[in-house]
C-alpha cells in the first residue's frame, strides 16, 4: 500500500534520465542510490518508457540543440509525471550578459521551460567534482558527488527559492604558481574589458588550456558572478 492508502495508486519512484552522463555515472556506483534509483534511461529510451503519475524524473540529459532539450521536457509533461527536476548549471548565470557560449545558452532556455511547466523545479550545480583539490585554480562554484547524493537522497526545497535549489559552494583553491596567479588576474582585466564579446577570448583560451589552467572562458566567468554574489 502505498502512503496515501489507495492500493491502485502507482508508487512514488525516482527516475533518471541521462543515465549515460557523467555525473549518473559517477553516483550510480554508490549503494544507496543505485538501490533508491532503480530506473536510469537514457535520451533514445525517452519515448519507449512507461511513465506513471507519480514519477520524480531527475534530467541529467543534455543536448547542444535546444529544440531537443524543449522536445524532452514537452514529453515528460505530456506523461503527466508528478515532478520534473531539471539539473542545471551554475554557468547559466552569465546568460543575461552574454550568449556567445553554447553551453550555458542551451542550459539557461532548458531550465527557464522547466520552471514553466506546473511540475517542473530547477537544480543547480557548480562544477561537480569527487574532491574538492580537482577544481581549478582560483574562486569556484563548487559541488561534490556527496552534495548531489544526499540531495537526491533527500531532496529539501528552500521556501524563499520556490522551485529552484542551489547546491554549491563557494571554494578557494590555490594557483599552482605566481605565473598562473598573474594570468588569471590579467584575463579577468580582459574579460571586464570584453563585458559582452568574451568569446573573443577564445584563442587565448586554447593557449591556457595547452598549459593546463583550466578556470577560463564562461567557467571564469560564471565562477565570477557567483562568487562575487556570494561574498558581497
Amino acid at each position: 500500500m502505498n502512503q496515501s492508502g489507495d492500493l491502485h495508486a502507482p508508487r512514488r519512484r525516482d527516475v533518471v534520465l541521462g543515465r549515460s552522463s557523467r555525473i549518473w555515472q559517477a553516483l550510480a556506483q554508490r549503494a544507496p542510490l543505485a538501490q533508491r534509483f532503480q530506473h536510469a534511461i537514457g535520451h533514445a529510451e525517452l519515448r519507449q518508457f512507461a511513465f506513471t503519475p507519480a514519477d520524480r524524473v531527475w534530467v541529467l540529459a543534455y543536448s547542444r540543440h535546444p529544440q531537443d532539450n524543449t522536445a524532452m521536457l514537452q514529453h515528460l509533461q505530456a506523461a503527466g509525471v508528478a515532478e520534473v527536476v531539471y539539473i542545471t548549471s551554475s554557468s547559466t548565470i552569465i546568460a543575461p550578459l552574454t550568449d556567445c557560449y553554447e553551453y550555458p545558452r542551451a542550459k539557461h532556455l532548458a531550465e527557464t521551460q522547466a520552471l514553466a511547466m506546473p511540475q517542473g523545479k530547477v537544480l543547480t550545480f557548480g562544477l561537480v567534482v569527487e574532491h574538492l583539490d580537482e577544481l581549478p585554480a582560483g574562486r569556484n562554484a563548487a559541488t561534490t558527488l556527496d552534495d548531489i547524493a544526499q540531495f537526491m537522497l533527500n531532496p529539501v526545497w528552500p521556501v524563499d527559492q520556490g522551485r529552484r535549489a542551489n547546491l554549491l559552494r563557494t571554494v578557494q583553491r590555490p594557483f599552482a604558481s605566481t605565473l598562473e596567479r598573474h594570468c588569471y588576474q590579467a584575463y579577468g582585466w580582459l574579460m571586464a574589458r570584453l563585458q559582452r564579446r568574451p568569446c573573443l577570448l577564445r584563442p587565448l583560451d586554447l593557449v591556457l588550456r595547452t598549459l593546463g589552467m583550466r578556470w577560463y572562458g564562461y567557467t571564469y566567468l560564471s565562477n565570477h558572478l557567483w562568487t562575487n554574489s556570494t561574498t558581497s
